[in-house]
């Protein structure tokens, strides 16, 4: 991710940091932490739904550090190319990354080939902590935790078993 990319989160991503007490963590270490209205409303939606750790997300929505956006997800001939496949914050997210040539964070398996298709810069939860540790903002031990807790309290599916995994190979071998 170039530092000049808007870095477009989604809700996938915002409830993962929110379930581990990291959220603060995650939009402290971006530059341009983005999410569209549309999610801001996922969020509040899960928390009036009783996913009181959603709280964390939502509130860091609220502060100055977060920029909200309202992003229109039609396509200049009115059709709408996202929400047929993708619920309505996936859709502004993926729409606002497409718009500003942003990075899409999110964990959902059709957001991700939606933005494929469209060439979209990608991340997810997981790539973000390998951001973190390799830019020196978080120790492996942390983002480990953090992702254990995704994995054995939210039921987090994740390609890899620990952050360790997805650790660039030249990373690692700075590390001995």
């Amino acid at each position: 991710m170039r530092g000049d990319q808007q870095l477009v989160l989604d809700a996938t991503v915002l409830s993962n940091f929110a379930s581990s007490d990291a959220v603060n963590w995650l939009v402290h270490s971006v530059t341009d932490p983005v999410v569209p209205v549309a999610v801001q409303n996922e969020l509040r939606q899960g928390v009036d739904a009783g996913h009181e750790f959603l709280q964390r997300a939502a509130d860091v929505c609220d502060r100055p550090v977060v920029r909200i956006v309202r992003t229109a997800v039609t396509s200049e001939e009115g059709r709408d190319p996202y929400t047929a496949t993708l619920d309505q914050g996936e859709a502004a997210a993926l729409a606002h990354a497409h718009a500003v040539g942003g990075v899409l964070a999110t964990d959902d398996g059709v957001a991700r080939r939606e933005a494929r298709s469209r060439n979209v810069a990608l991340t997810g939860s997981i790539g973000l902590l390998v951001r973190g540790i390799v830019t020196d903002s978080l120790s492996i031990e942390r983002a480990e935790q953090w992702f254990q807790t995704w994995v054995e309290e939210r039921g987090y599916y994740a390609p890899v078993e620990s952050v360790r995994e997805a650790l660039p190979d030249e990373f690692e071998q700075d590390q001995r």
